[in-house]
């Protein structure tokens, strides 16, 4: 049930991108009416890096004077920088109904629905502004969110188009060794990666991507190199749960777990890190404890289907029949035409079957 251990990497590139591009967003503008104050104020906090109370003053600039739409987009912008994708999307919508045709918010916009998991509604808000204005950036944003919808063909295309435009794009070299990976195509991928760091050396991301498919190509020395230097570039929980993954493919249980910790140490939110030690508990056997830790995965992250399917497979395996029904028709509820979610049902329910036959029997036979 669970994928290669690339999948989780790929939104991880995808998050480190947009706030690496919001830089380009923060070109904050200014208005001269009366709630010049506030905003003044706001932009001081933000340039400062204090967001949350830039947010509260760029929100009273537009109290002050609702029609002043660049006071409604920068408290968008730092309601995104703050996470807050909620307050963000609210302040947008705001922002279209003062300015419709507002191509940069709907950038923003976009990048806000695919943090909220909402990459159909994000790929129609960057298909409008390439088509106001197609560059090689706007590409790639588009190719992350058909990623994120699994269209990786659709993907790669993006991706060339923006190499094509800026043959020096980084996140285009990078995504598309991504983007190869995902369809099966290692040694292109690899070159991919490889031009990626010909362009940014020492990147932390590319270095991890390339240690993963080296590893699953069998070149576990350069893939142990790459990570090495992933590390010594930036000590990301993302790049211990790759390696952890990649560990865990030979079943060495104890250096996977290692990383693991190392990961969640690093960041204790993190619900890939959890949802990954159920899977070497399921290896090992120990079912219950597996169950446990998809749990907190699904405590920390309960939109993601996938940790429903896991915890419901693991369920299976130690014969807690309906538990795995209940997680397998709350994966459906969030992803109703998963294939593996239908599968594993009826998996649960012949198992359901047999065991009230089996009662019946032995019911009868008294």
């Amino acid at each position: 049930m669970r994928r290669l251990p690339i999948t989780a990497l790929i939104l991880v590139f995808a998050t480190a991108l947009f706030y690496a591009q919001g830089q380009g967003f923060q070109e904050k503008a200014g208005f001269e009416l009366e709630a010049q104050h506030f905003y003044e104020q706001a932009d001081a906090f933000y340039d400062a890096g204090a967001m949350e109370p830039a947010a509260e003053y760029y929100a009273a600039a537009f109290e002050a004077d609702p029609q002043h739409a660049k006071a409604l987009y920068n408290l968008a912008l730092t309601n995104f920088q703050l996470k807050n994708y909620g307050k963000a999307e609210i302040a947008l919508e705001k922002l279209f109904q003062l300015n419709p045709a507002d191509t940069t918010a709907y950038e923003l916009y976009g990048h806000t629905l695919l943090q909220k998991g909402q990459p159909d509604r994000a790929i129609d808000c960057f298909n409008m502004v390439l088509y106001a204005e197609p560059t090689d950036t706007r590409y790639v944003h588009r190719a992350l969110a058909k990623i994120s919808t699994h269209h990786t063909n659709d993907a790669l295309n993006d991706f060339d188009e923006a190499l094509r435009l800026n043959p020096q794009n980084f996140d285009a070299s990078l995504g598309k060794g991504i983007a190869l990976m995902e369809l099966g195509q290692p040694k292109l991928a690899a070159a991919w990666l490889d031009q990626a760091l010909s362009i940014r050396q020492g990147d932390a991301t590319a270095l991890t991507n390339l240690g993963v498919i080296k590893y699953q190509m069998g070149e576990k020395a350069e893939a142990m190199e790459a990570f090495r230097e992933a590390l010594q570039s930036s000590r990301q929980s993302d790049i211990f749960l790759a390696r952890a993954k990649c560990y865990l493919l030979d079943h060495n249980y104890s250096d996977a777990i290692a990383d693991a910790r190392e990961a969640m140490l690093l960041d204790g939110e993190n619900a890939e890190v959890y949802a990954f030690i159920g899977d070497v508990e399921v290896e090992k056997g120990a079912i219950n404890d597996a169950i446990e830790s998809f749990g907190i995965a699904i405590d920390l992250k309960p939109g993601h289907a996938n940790y429903y399917l896991c915890r419901a497979e693991a369920s299976i395996k130690g014969k807690m029949y309906y538990d795995a029904v209940s997680d397998l028709y709350r994966a459906l509820d969030l992803e109703p035409y998963n294939p593996d979610a239908k599968v594993l049902l009826q998996t649960a329910y012949r198992h359901i079957d047999a065991d009230v036959l089996g009662q019946s029997l032995s019911e009868n036979n008294h």
